[in-house]
């Protein structure tokens, strides 16, 4: 068959398959087809892609003619079970709902097995990205969401924030990256067994959030989630294809060389045969432990002498925390050594990563010989979110709650949510003479009201013209428009200062009169039978049945006390309630805020906090610790449980009433209602 001259021509200047590293019309294209002609670029024919999700999240491997593609054998979907032999990059968009397995990631990483296995993947060039579905979202107890789930950090996967398909960005930028290498870098990288460490490296590198090394030296490179507005795809091209075979970043491997030993049954408790560790994670690049004792700290000495690079260089170990309060995390390494000595104190939650509350701390271990960064290896403590922890002024922790309040107070997630107008109305112009508007009328000044009220009437006009506009059918595109700008005003509103000597955001003194409200240890106590009254009236119809629980689980507890009379007291003087006491009353308060006098705005579940059943037992009891007091040390504690109390020694055995009793060995088990109990040994 003979063409036209011009369309033989056009026939010639197409690439063959295989001649372009991706057919996309973007400008990371058009840059690596034109290293890929020049030589400088190796190209993806040494990478295959693999799916594990049945093509539900699948990569447009018709855009990437060199890239090798994995083909699923039967229905063999789901997590990686097998280290492939050959550079794998891959994804896989599955997950089940939090309050079971939960995403992918969460699933390797609740079992130490789970966290061998992705460091095997991570030493033989096998790198996934999973999304985090829901294991990373705000809220709590599964209002809004559970807040952060994973347990620990690790670099040997990635997750995407979001569901099916959020993945992609990222396994698209990872591809991308992997073909900018020159022909020899990749080789190397490949030889080495160094692609998932040298991408990781690259990638936190490139993120739109780090633009120096102090960055990178920070949370900012390394949340356990990323976001897919944080990629910059063109750095990392660029970085991977500057990157020689000499600048390769070295690869941090941590060794735990001493450790502190919590003892089941003497500062931790569960029973025997349970799936639950300490240690949830040991290898070269992740540590990962839950924080189960109720010693004071945990402490380990770790070590960077292990660390290697591709080609020899002398490297140097740095340590940085992460995430989590500085004060709880003691680093000390000597100048010029690879070892430190950590110490880390139970902490409450943190907002972590997108203002999601987060129940762990993050330590971050690198290598670096002075130009090359490594990417991060993890030593992670996760809390476990119904635990709460009290110290006393000496450093020793007081008390210990096993079964914690949700700390969440309920309020919108989202500033475009119309409760945030309605809340501002609840709390600067109640009802007269109603016990929310004596509570509220000192945490307002008038001025902070005016101004409050005003915006809000404000808004309000703008809602009803947008509603005027909408009952015409034809008009209903204006009409939408106006609701979402006046719902953008919304936003906007929450975060402009209000009038006074030192002005304070709305939303901060919306946050504040809450706090102060449910932080009043005497709420529920003084005011009991309104409150009572005001919950049959709820708009909430079990606010009655809520208030009775949270009101009967403080008493199992010893912290309520009930008179003969029906009359609730605290179980102590009200100027001897301690921290803990404190706590545990907020917890109530909550409750009579979300069920009782703001049900309307306030979403909260009034459960104790959800923890993932798979890290640990319900444990409905509190510990008093008592300590010597001329030596300071542990003698042991008294524990809360069914309204009655039982004491310990130090070693964790019972002590029997009376006089010159032996102190017995306990053993834990499970009760009918799947929660923890014990019993004594040989009874």
């Amino acid at each position: 068959m003979r063409f036209p001259l011009s369309i033989a021509l056009l026939i010639l200047s197409i690439p063959a398959a295989g001649e372009v590293v991706s057919l996309k019309n973007d400008a990371t294209a058009k840059a690596l087809n034109e290293w890929f002609a020049a030589g400088t670029a190796a190209g993806l024919s040494a990478i295959t892609y693999e799916n594990r999700d049945g093509l539900h999240s699948r990569l447009m491997t018709e855009h990437y003619p060199q890239l090798q593609v994995m083909k699923a054998v039967g229905d063999d979907k789901g997590p990686a079970k097998v280290v492939r032999s050959i550079p794998i990059i891959g994804n896989c968009s599955m997950a089940s709902s939090p309050d079971q397995v939960g995403c992918l990631p969460r699933l390797y990483m609740t079992d130490p097995a789970g966290s061998d296995f992705l460091a095997q993947q991570y030493f033989l060039n096998n790198f996934f990205i999973y999304p985090e579905h829901l294991d990373h979202d705000k809220g709590a107890n599964g209002i809004g969401g559970y807040g952060d789930l994973l347990p620990l950090n690790t670099p040997t996967l990635l997750i995407s924030q979001g569901s099916s398909s959020s993945d992609q960005p990222f396994l698209q930028a990872f591809i991308s990256a992997a073909a900018a290498f020159s022909p020899a870098t990749q080789k190397l990288i490949l030889e080495k067994k160094l692609l998932a460490p040298t991408l990781q490296a690259i990638f936190r590198r490139s993120n739109k959030t780090v633009t120096n090394d102090a960055d990178y030296f920070s949370g900012k490179a390394h949340p356990v989630v990323f976001d897919a507005s944080q990629i910059d795809e063109a750095k990392m091209i660029r970085l991977a294809h500057e990157m020689t075979p000499e600048t390769i970043p070295p690869v941090a491997i941590i060794e735990v060389k001493e450790e502190t030993k919590p003892e089941r049954g003497k500062q931790w408790f569960e029973p025997e045969g349970m799936p639950a560790h300490t240690s949830i994670a040991n290898t070269p690049v992740s540590i990962g432990r839950i924080f189960r004792e109720n010693t004071a700290e945990h402490g380990l000495i770790v070590s960077l002498d292990k660390s290697f690079a591709a080609t020899p260089r002398k490297l140097a170990a740095k340590f940085a925390v992460l995430q989590g309060d500085p004060r709880s995390v003691r680093i000390d390494q000597q100048p010029g050594t690879t070892l430190a000595r950590i110490r880390v104190r139970w902490q409450p939650p943190v907002p972590g990563a997108r203002g999601i509350r987060s129940h762990r701390i993050d330590i971050a271990a690198f290598a670096t010989d002075g130009k090359s960064i490594s990417a991060p290896s993890f030593i992670s403590f996760y809390m476990l979110p119904n635990e709460m922890r009290f110290y006393d002024e000496q450093g020793r922790v007081s008390e210990i709650h096993y079964e914690t309040a949700n700390p969440e107070p309920g309020l919108p997630y989202d500033d475009r949510d119309l409760r945030w107008t309605r809340l501002m109305s609840a709390l600067t112009s109640p009802s007269r003479g109603s016990l929310l508007a004596r509570l509220t009328e000192p945490l307002f000044t008038p001025a902070e009201r005016e101004v409050i009220l005003k915006a809000q009437k404000d808004l309000q006009k703008r809602l009803e013209a947008a509603a005027i506009v909408g009952r015409d059918p034809k008009l209903k595109t204006e009409a939408d428009k106006l609701r979402s700008e006046a719902l953008d005003q919304l936003a906007k509103l929450l975060d402009q200062p209000l009038p006074g000597e030192k002005p304070r955001p709305l939303r901060v003194a919306v946050l504040i009169a809450l706090e102060v409200i449910a932080s009043n240890p005497l709420l529920f106590i003084q005011n009991q039978a309104e409150i009572l009254d005001l919950a049959t009236k709820s708009s909430k119809t079990t606010a009655p049945a809520d208030l009775r629980a949270e009101i009967h689980r403080l008493s199992l507890l010893g912290i309520l006390h009930q008179e003969k009379d029906g009359t609730l007291r605290t179980s102590v003087f009200p100027k001897k309630l301690t921290l803990a006491d404190r706590q545990a009353l907020r917890g109530l308060h909550l409750t009579v805020l979300s069920q009782v006098l703001l049900p309307d705005v306030l979403e909260r579940s009034p459960a104790t906090a959800w923890v993932p059943p798979r890290l640990t037992t319900r444990k409905p009891w509190r510990d008093i610790m008592h300590y010597d007091d001329a030596t300071g040390r542990l003698t042991g504690w008294t524990r809360y449980h069914d309204a009655r109390t039982t004491a310990f020694d130090a070693d964790g055995q019972l002590i029997p009433p009376g006089e010159n009793t032996q102190p017995i060995p306990v053993t834990y088990l499970l009760d009918q209602n799947g929660k923890l109990t014990w019993k004594a040994d040989g009874k």
